[in-house]
């Protein structure tokens, strides 16, 4: 899936850009996001391309206005997630006649980024990113934003998610077909998405669900490592 961003005034697209990094990293999305600083390259892009979920637009721009561009799409039959940015709430009448998600009025902060981003939950439900374990006979597909964290418990290993899920794999073999940045082996037998960490005493992290997970000496000084990676890319915005 694709984020379009298209404002003239390249503070704003760094700011954007910035912002949904945070928000896809925050919700384990995979994407990709597309910039632009003219409407008319944009309507040419979005013509051609159908992975265009999500339009970030700026109304006041050149040679077409936001708006008129985003009535354009949708008479071509264009159903993409449109966003309107802007100074102005002149054209929040018209926004919905395009059927617009969200109106953005600048200065944006991250919320309300976050909350426009939110109504746009069915395009962004085919971006998240999904790991698929064989569990008593049959494939079971689970978001990587829902797995707290795995552990080789007596010979299985159990995925920690909305649900607990009991596999015969090893942590290894899990480790893989997980693949993502933000989990990180913290003991021979766990595995834990930085996301749920809550803090960290001595040799355990306690999660922001109150679950306690050990950290053995041997993986400390990688935690440490990999942790403030982590937290320094959530506070900046940027992908680990």
């Amino acid at each position: 899936m694709k984020i379009a961003i298209c404002d003239d005034d390249e503070t704003i697209r760094n700011q954007l850009r910035g912002f949904i990094f945070r928000y896809a990293g925050e919700n384990t999305l995979d994407y990709k996001i597309l910039e632009f600083c003219k409407s008319d390259s944009l309507l040419e892009q979005a013509r051609q391309d159908p992975d265009i979920g999500i339009l970030f637009l700026d109304i006041y721009m050149s040679p077409v206005s936001g708006i008129d561009l985003a009535e354009t799409l949708r008479a071509e039959g264009n159903s993409c997630s449109i966003i309107f940015v802007t100074v102005s709430t002149d054209h929040y009448a018209r926004s919905y006649e395009v059927d617009a998600e969200h109106y953005l009025v600048k200065p944006i902060t991250y919320e309300r980024v976050c909350q426009a981003l939110s109504r746009c939950r069915g395009v962004l439900a085919s971006s998240a990113r999904c790991a698929s374990f064989l569990s008593g006979g049959r494939e079971i597909l689970v978001p990587l934003k829902d797995i707290r964290y795995v552990e080789v418990f007596r010979n299985q290993t159990i995925v920690h998610a909305g649900r607990d899920i009991t596999l015969r794999s090893t942590l290894e073999t899990v480790a893989g077909q997980i693949s993502d940045s933000r989990f990180l082996r913290t003991h021979r037998s766990f595995l834990l998405n930085m996301d749920y960490i809550d803090k960290r005493c001595g040799c355990d992290i306690y999660l922001k669900t109150g679950e306690k997970i050990p950290l053995s000496r041997t993986c400390e000084k990688i935690f440490e490592r990999e942790y403030g990676r982590f937290l320094t890319a959530s506070m900046t915005g940027t992908s680990l």
